[in-house]
């Protein structure tokens, strides 16, 4: 479905619009393939950020020299870890006009990813991920699409997997500075059936940032690519806010 420009928006709204998509950490830009189309025909400016997910800091400055280069409003959107890197990076980034999480974590200050999950309870996949001799993580490619992305088709979640991180490890013990979701308008895409992080969780986060709240019932941690429909809408409605 290709969601249409309400009527009531001013067609200048979206002209000059950019939006930034920050993927996580066993992703790659790829991953928005089924969003940036329908973003780009109403007019919208989209970048797929390419994270080097060596680090948190460095997701982070990649993501703020993203932003520095753009003088129009940005509408950013973190999936995954993406949600900590444009916390960070949007953090006294006045021309932010919103914030959009998609199943994407969003701590506060002084918290780290391993202290957020355990709010809620233990998912099966945190038992499945393999750190290598230079500490990054990853999921087999027999779990990838199991736990990653189990509501999408065989040959889109083997793409998926042939192209995730692998991530540095240290990121879950990262300390987040700031939130900027405190200064900017915030949304949050709900995964229904999210295997990595917690659905439960997800609701919690959101709820904490007063965002806007879409649920995508059923479906997994790709939320962007098994319903690309849902997180495009939220992202149309941030812009036009």
């Amino acid at each position: 479905m290709v969601p249409r420009r309400p009527e009531s928006v001013a067609s200048e709204a979206y002209l000059v619009a950019t939006i930034l998509l920050v993927h996580g950490a066993l992703a790659d830009g790829s991953c928005w393939s089924e969003v940036i189309p329908p973003l780009q025909d109403v007019g919208h400016s989209v970048v797929a950020v390419q994270q080097p997910l060596s680090s948190i800091d460095d997701d982070v400055a990649r993501v703020r020299a993203e932003l520095e280069a753009v003088e129009e409003a940005v509408v950013l959107v973190g999936h995954s870890f993406g949600g900590v890197a444009i916390t960070q990076a949007a953090h006294h980034m006045p021309h932010v006009s919103a914030l959009v999480y998609v199943a994407a974590f969003a701590p506060d200050e002084g918290e780290s990813v391993a202290g957020l999950t355990e709010r809620a309870p233990k998912l099966p996949s945190a038992e499945r991920f393999t750190v290598d001799e230079g500490g990054r993580f990853r999921l087999s490619r027999q779990d990838f699409p199991r736990f990653f992305c189990p509501d999408v088709d065989s040959v889109r979640a083997r793409v998926l997997a042939a192209a995730q991180g692998p991530a540095d490890a240290g990121r879950f013990d990262y300390r987040s500075g700031p939130p900027a979701w405190r200064e900017h308008p915030t949304y949050y895409v709900v995964a229904g059936a999210d295997q990595i992080v917690h659905p439960e969780l997800q609701r919690w986060l959101a709820a904490r940032m007063g965002a806007i709240v879409t649920t995508a019932d059923g479906a997994g941690h790709a939320v962007m690519v098994s319903r690309p429909d849902v997180v495009t809408e939220v992202v149309l409605a941030a812009a036009a806010a």
